[in-house]
């Protein structure tokens, strides 16, 4: 079982990653996971109130006997009759709502990269070789999809691995678009739409950094609103750790995803917007959401 906590900070023992807090008259001690601690260690301070999220089960942490922290909801600082508020999740909750809901059209973008080779001899830089990617208006009317594969500007680019893992062969990717033609594409088809391009977790937009470098052309994820939509579960979820596509599909949908199919972007695009639509009706409280087992 868990509750809701609250109380005026009174200590930080950042060793043990264990906060007290004065909660009437009495000293109560709590810990917290590594990630959730450094996350807002900053915000720690002497004197402000912090509402947390903690499991009623006690145990021994440093000597102390504290109980687990699972998230943290608010930390405000008092200050006169306008408490200064640091964090508060219910409001970041509200503006992830508002971002979900939008009325601009939606790009749901994956991407597949380059491996390094088995036994890695020298330094190494992925590429990315295939795109797809679900353009929808804002009622969800899918408008557009499209993949292809991306030639990389290395000749030896596609390892085994890559081909292994990608099911895939270096003739498959031999038959693509240069890397430049696919992100004037993709620019063009941003200019034109204006969309938020949603994708799942950070690596998609840090490649697409490195592809206009090495093609001589302008960052393309300046200007765009591009959406972590990974980021998002995390937040509005209270996760300590990253979400897989798959998992995060199964939160939504009961029909059960082959563990072992082909990685194909088109593909993960599609899951992607499924789990977009899945997260939409959460976050606006249409659909319950089981999310125990990933905290």
């Amino acid at each position: 079982m868990s509750n809701i906590v609250y109380g005026r900070l009174r200590d930080v023992h950042k060793d043990a990653r264990v906060v007290t807090i004065k909660k009437n008259g009495r000293i109560e001690y709590f810990h917290m996971p590594k990630g959730l601690f450094q996350t807002f260690l900053e915000l720690f301070l002497k004197g402000s109130y912090l509402f947390m999220t903690v499991s009623d089960e006690k145990r021994k942490t440093k000597g102390w006997m504290t109980r687990s922290v699972e998230s943290i909801e608010k930390i405000m600082l008092p200050q006169g009759q306008t408490p200064l508020v640091f964090f508060d999740i219910a409001l970041i909750r509200g503006q992830i709502r508002s971002l979900i809901e939008s009325d601009r059209p939606k790009l749901f973008l994956d991407l597949e990269m380059t491996m390094p080779p088995y036994r890695l001899t020298e330094p190494f830089e992925s590429e990315i070789i295939q795109y797809g990617f679900v353009l929808t208006a804002a009622d969800g009317t899918v408008l557009e999809k499209e993949k292809n594969f991306v030639k990389p500007t290395r000749k030896d680019a596609i390892t085994d691995r890559t081909r292994k893992f990608l099911k895939i062969s270096s003739e498959d990717v031999e038959a693509g678009i240069p890397g430049s033609d696919f992100l004037k594409r993709l620019v063009a088809l941003i200019r034109r739409e204006r969309p938020t391009v949603f994708v799942w977790g950070q690596n998609d937009g840090i490649e697409l950094k490195k592809a206009s470098r090495r093609h001589h052309l302008p960052d393309i994820t300046r200007g765009i609103q591009m959406v972590d939509l990974l980021r998002l579960h995390k937040t509005f979820f209270g996760l300590k750790n990253d979400l897989g596509l798959f998992n995060a599909y199964s939160l939504y949908y009961d029909d059960a995803i082959d563990a072992k199919q082909a990685h194909d972007a088109l593909e993960d695009a599609w899951y992607t917007k499924r789990v977009f639509d899945g997260f939409r009706k959460a976050t606006a409280g249409k659909r319950l959401v089981d999310i125990a087992k990933y905290k």
